[in-house]
C-alpha cells in the first residue's frame, strides 16, 4: 500500500464534518496495520479464476526479503511442511 496524505481543511478552523472524516480515516488506516502481539492468519489456498477454469490464482502471499534483496514466497503444505519459492 502506498503512503497517502490526509487532506487539510481550507480554513484554520476545523468543522465537525472534517473532524468526522478525519477520525473515520484514522480508524480505517489503523485497522490496516498489524499490532504487536496480534495473530496473523493468511489463507493462501488457490482459487479458480472466474474467467478461466483452467487457471488458479493465489488469494494471499507472504513474501520475505533476504538480506541480499532476493524475495521468497512462503508455502505451507497440508501436512505442515514449510517451503519457499523465489519470486520476482
Amino acid at each position: 500500500m502506498s503512503r497517502r496524505a490526509f487532506t487539510k481543511p481550507v480554513q484554520q478552523e476545523y468543522d465537525s464534518s472534517f473532524m468526522d472524516y478525519f477520525v473515520s480515516e484514522v480508524e480505517y488506516r489503523d485497522g490496516l496495520n498489524v499490532k504487536k502481539g496480534e495473530r496473523i492468519e493468511v489463507d493462501g489456498a488457490a482459487v479458480t479464476n472466474a474467467s478461466s477454469t483452467s487457471r488458479t490464482v493465489e488469494k494471499t502471499e507472504i513474501v520475505l526479503i533476504s538480506p541480499n534483496g532476493t524475495k521468497y514466497k512462503l508455502r505451507v503444505a497440508d501436512n505442515g511442511t514449510i517451503s519457499t519459492e523465489q519470486v520476482t
